[in-house]
């Protein structure tokens, strides 16, 4: 694992030269937070990459801007044990955030039933010091709703680019610490469903 980690850190900073970070990918390929989506969708012209590694699977995704506020996201999964499968989502960005409200999406994970189809609406709104809230309800793993907090720091940067982030899924409280590798790379660590867990992020 680590081998492969290293492997994906060189080449994402020999691709990523110029630019700072931006959203996180989720381990479904999604952009989002921890393990849950928040309403901002990829930028036209740009794509996102992870790779995502916990004791029981390892996944690799990204997801990218097909249309304006329009974001299509693939990602394989290797769990331990089982059979390989591929997830593919959809978020689509209704409302763009304002000074005074928040952005609002809609989207479905999983779209193919490959494990567990889950619709939901996700809204997000920046704040000032670097703070950011999330919040979505919808069906499947969504039904019982999340909400994520996010904190973003200064390190050696003109620009946000160090940050925390607080999550409660639904089920399960997660956490986690990402950091800049390079320019337009992140690397992550935390807890994901009561259990350990280590991403790279590029953003192109």
């Amino acid at each position: 694992m680590l081998k492969k980690m290293l492997k994906l850190t060189a080449v994402l900073v020999v691709l990523c030269p110029f630019g700072n970070g931006e959203a996180k990918t989720l381990a479904t390929g999604m952009s989002g937070v921890i393990n849950t989506p928040s309403a901002y969708v990829r930028s036209m012209g740009h794509f996102g990459l992870t790779y995502q590694y916990t004791n029981d699977y390892r996944a690799w995704g990204g997801n990218i801007a097909v249309l304006p506020s329009l974001e299509i996201s693939y990602s394989h999964w290797e769990p331990e044990g089982a059979s390989d499968f591929d997830l593919v989502n959809a978020k689509f960005m209704v409302l763009p955030e304002t000074v005074a409200s928040p952005a609002v999406s809609i989207g479905v994970e999983d779209l193919t039933d490959e494990r567990r189809r889950s619709g939901f609406v996700a809204l997000s709104k920046a704040g000032p010091w670097g703070l950011a809230l999330h919040a979505g309800v919808g069906t499947g793993r969504y039904r019982d709703g999340y909400i994520a907090l996010e904190k973003q720091f200064k390190l050696n940067s003109d620009v946000l680019n160090l940050g925390v982030a607080l999550e409660y899924d639904g089920e399960d409280m997660n956490y986690g610490l990402f950091v800049p590798v390079g320019k337009l790379v992140r690397a992550e660590a935390g807890m994901r469903n009561e259990k350990f867990y280590a991403a790279l992020h590029g953003t192109f």
